[in-house]
């Protein structure tokens, strides 16, 4: 998008996983389904409410999740960090920043690790705001991390005390 600056690249690796899920729970879907088909009365009004609700559950969910994981983009420039997920953009200029927070967690492995950068200030409109990036949604957190580095030694009041120290410096060591 024009204007928005560099795009972080968009982590795959768990829309292909849900993708993946959606489709091998198609197929005791259809089965229960086709079950169904073959009976009458309350046997096949139960199979098919149990086919509808393994449709919404194990295909459907699924499936949305995946395709809110791939609308949804973060774009760094020198000014400022935008996300636009479908037709929603939310930006918060680096000068406005008052807050910055980092947690990180490694439950499920490599696969699900997760860390997040909370960026807090207020929006262009003076409203406070919260802009979340996740390594759920981009491979790669350095180049936002290096970033707010600066931030941070300019104004070292965006990170509430040592502990935010910590947690900012073990991120930008060791995400990738």
């Amino acid at each position: 998008m024009d204007g928005l600056g560099t795009e972080l690249p968009q982590r795959t690796t768990i829309m292909w996983i849900l993708l993946a899920a959606a489709v091998v729970f198609l197929v005791p879907t259809a089965r229960t389904a086709r079950r169904a088909l073959g009976e009458s009365g309350g046997t096949a009004a139960g199979l098919w409410a149990m086919s509808a609700v393994m449709v919404v559950l194990l295909v459907v969910v699924p499936l949305r999740v995946a395709r809110s994981i791939q609308q949804r983009h973060t774009y760094l420039s020198d000014d400022a960090v935008t996300v636009v997920s479908g037709d929603d953009r939310r930006t918060l200029a680096f000068a406005d920043l008052e807050e910055v927070k980092v947690r990180y967690s490694t439950r499920g492995g490599s696969v699900f690790r997760n860390e997040k950068v909370f960026l807090v200030g207020r929006s262009d409109r003076g409203e406070r705001t919260v802009i979340t990036v996740s390594r759920y949604y981009v491979e790669t957190m350095q180049p936002l991390l290096r970033r707010l580095a600066v931030e941070v030694d300019q104004r070292p009041g965006l990170l509430d005390g040592d502990l935010e120290r910590d947690y900012f410096d073990h991120a930008l060591r060791s995400a990738p």
